[in-house]
Parts: structure tokens; C-alpha cells; sequence
């Protein structure tokens, strides 16, 4: 069977043509280097060189097989590159999936950042809920997820930058002229929030914050993104609690304030398995906020 090998020994002893001259460059011994000009001769069926004494000259196949040779090496040669960029992480696919509200700001920083460094990897991106991340990871059908939940051991993860969150209400709540208003002051308010298979984290977070103010929502309205929990706010629906990065949408009839004396953060991860992670997941990493 013919192997790189062959192809690389042949090109050289059809540079010098001398074998001796040809082993000293190869650096192996001219018996080996011998042995397999005629192990290939043999593959191929037909002689490459002309023998004459020690002096080697190229027969007419020899010559037509000098160009394939160069070719497949060639091949070879970026097969073997783009191999190696991909182990890197710097060539190939990542699946990435996301919460619709990382879909505002951070995915597309994210994105232009590391398409920036990294031009040959194609990024496939799937706008999903934390659930469906979850599932999609352990059916290897993502490379990598965010998502607005707690960690746990089942996947590795890497934080990023906490978000502080926005309370949404509508322009004529009675709150509306505060620069920033109280959980304590929400007692009588009904929520619109992202459901639990959404946004795990940021749905318990806001409940949890509730019940640190001694109430509960008096009523809670589960939503799939943050654009339809501003539609509802603005349709006097409830009040909504809401990452910073809801600052880009636009929505008559509702207004941001800040939350005073509050804890709470969207938190916002990576997450990606543990087992045979993509080797792109990790040059992920470096551009994470």
C-alpha cells in the first residue's frame, strides 16, 4: 500500500537524483530509502527510474507520477493544517445555543469577537430555553449553551459578568416618576416573568426576592422572551423583572427603573460537557465577557 512516506521519499531521490545524496537529506539509511522506491515501484507496476550504474534518471511514468505526487503531498499537507487548527479550536462548527435575551447584547458581542480572531470557524447559533439548552447538550445536538440557571455538575461551566436587572412598568404605573423603585414596594403587583424552562435562575432569583420582602406576587404571568414581557407590561398585564440589556428594546407605554437596595443579578453562563468538549469551546472562553 502506497503511504505518504513513499511519496515524500520518491520527490526527493527525483530532486537529486542520486539515492545516497537523497538518504543524507531524508536522514535515513540509503537501504531503507532504497527499499521503498522499490516498494512503491512495485505498487505502481511500473519502474520510475532508469538505472545506469549510480546514475538515476527519471523514466516517462516516473515523470507523469512526479506531479501527482506533488499534488496528493500538497493535499495531504493542507489536510494535515486544517486538522491541526481545528484540535486548536480555530477551524470547523460550534453549535452554540442561547436564551432569547442573551440574544440582545451578549451573544452579538460575543460573536463579533471571536469571528474576529477566529474567521474559518462557522457558528451555528440556537435560540432555545434553558431546558431545551440542556437537553440539545446531552444529545450533542450543542457544542455550548447559555443560559440564566444555577450550575450543577452534570456540565462545566464558566460565569460571566453578573447583569443587574430592570423593573418594567407601564408609563402610568403610579411608581413611574421614581428613579428607582423597592421590592417591597411591588407587594400589590402582579409579574410577568420568563418561565422556569426559559430562565430557571433569573425565575426562582426574582421569586426568591419577593419572598425575602415578605409577599408573594399576587399574580405571575410565565413568558418565552423578554419582548413579550415588555408587550404585556405595556398591555397593563403585571410589572416585569428583567436583565440591563432590555435597555435596547424600545417599547411604548413602559418604562425601566432601577431596583434599590436589591441583591439580585441576571447571572448568565456558559455551560458545555465535560466529556470531549469541542476544542472551539475553548477558544470560546478567551472571549467571554
Amino acid at each position: 500500500m502506497i503511504e505518504n512516506r513513499h511519496y515524500r521519499y520518491f520527490l526527493e531521490v527525483a530532486r537529486v537524483l542520486h539515492m545516497t545524496r537523497a538518504a543524507e537529506r531524508l536522514n535515513i539509511a540509503q537501504p531503507a530509502l532504497t527499499q521503498n522506491i522499490q516498494q512503491l515501484e512495485a505498487e505502481l507496476g511500473v519502474p520510475l527510474f532508469r538505472r545506469t550504474g549510480r546514475r538515476l534518471t527519471l523514466t516517462e511514468a516516473g515523470k507523469v507520477f512526479t506531479r501527482e505526487a506533488e499534488a496528493s503531498l500538497r493535499l495531504f499537507q493542507a489536510a494535515q493544517l486544517s486538522a491541526q487548527r481545528a484540535a486548536r479550536g480555530e477551524a470547523g462548527t460550534l453549535v452554540l445555543g442561547f436564551q432569547s435575551t442573551a440574544g440582545l447584547l451578549t451573544v452579538p458581542r460575543l460573536i463579533q469577537r471571536f469571528r474576529t480572531a477566529c474567521s474559518e470557524v462557522e457558528i451555528i447559533l440556537r435560540e432555545m430555553g434553558t431546558n431545551a439548552q440542556r437537553i440539545a447538550l446531552r444529545g450533542a445536538e450543542l457544542d455550548a449553551a447559555l443560559i440564566y440557571a444555577p450550575s450543577d455538575d452534570e456540565f462545566a461551566s464558566r460565569k460571566l459578568t453578573p447583569e443587574p436587572l430592570l423593573i418594567a412598568m407601564p408609563d402610568d404605573h403610579p411608581l413611574a416618576e421614581r428613579d428607582s423603585v423597592a421590592f417591597s414596594e411591588l407587594v400589590r403587583e402582579r409579574f410577568v416573568l420568563p418561565s422556569r424552562e426559559v430562565a430557571e435562575g433569573l425565575h426562582y432569583s426574582v421569586l426568591a426576592e419577593c419572598t425575602e420582602n415578605g409577599f408573594r406576587p399576587v399574580g405571575l404571568q410565565e413568558v418565552s422572551t423578554a419582548q413579550t414581557a415588555l408587550g404585556l407590561v405595556a398591555a397593563q398585564v403585571g410589572i416585569s423583572v428583567l436583565p440591563s440589556s432590555v435597555r435596547v428594546l424600545s417599547r411604548d407605554g413602559v418604562v425601566l427603573k432601577t431596583i434599590r437596595n436589591s441583591r439580585i443579578q441576571a447571572q448568565l453562563e456558559l455551560v458545555w460537557p465535560k466529556v470531549s468538549p469541542s476544542p472551539i469551546v475553548e477558544r470560546l472562553l478567551e472571549y467571554l465577557d
